[in-house]
């Protein structure tokens, strides 16, 4: 008798367990109640980053060295939301200006991604409200790598140029 009680209140015990299951909203994943998943923005305030940024650029190129200069410009055209459009116009140790258009994109931490080059990218980071820093890279024959400190233009630069 008393081998069948234990053995009684053992299935009801694996019984029981298998009943347990989480709810749903336990599975999946936590997504913040801020995000507006049909647009993909929060209603927190995301930073306008549109303008005209610029600033120092400090690389090396293989085949050509080292090189610093201040002739980096990346001009913000267009924004929805945590996407953003505009091209870019860049020294090459050729002595040449070049131009080319990028995608971008940020997180809501304000990390950054460009899409500017048809082999490579640039990533980096808001450092404040007018600055951002950009790491580029490209590989192959004549790899390169290079950091990028930017501020952004403002009104009072715009009026006095």
């Amino acid at each position: 008798m008393k081998i069948s009680v234990i053995l009684f209140l053992l299935i009801l015990c694996v019984a029981a367990c298998g009943c347990v299951v989480p709810t749903p909203a336990a599975i999946l994943p936590a997504v913040s109640p801020t995000v507006t998943p049909s647009t993909g923005t929060s209603n927190a305030s995301i930073p306008d980053i549109t303008g005209r940024w610029s600033g120092q650029t400090i690389g090396h190129v293989q085949g050509s060295g080292f090189f610093s200069h201040d002739a980096g410009i990346y001009t913000i055209t267009g924004q929805q939301g945590y996407a953003f459009a505009g091209y870019k116009e860049y020294l090459k140790p050729d002595g040449n200006t070049y131009y080319e258009n990028f995608s971008g994109a940020m997180t809501p931490d304000g990390d950054l991604i460009f899409a500017d080059s048809v082999i490579g990218y640039s990533l980096g980071r808001l450092t404040g409200p007018d600055s951002m820093e950009l790491l580029y890279g490209e590989d192959g024959p004549g790899a390169r790598a290079f950091i990028q400190f930017f501020t952004r233009e403002t009104q009072q630069q715009k009026r006095e140029e």
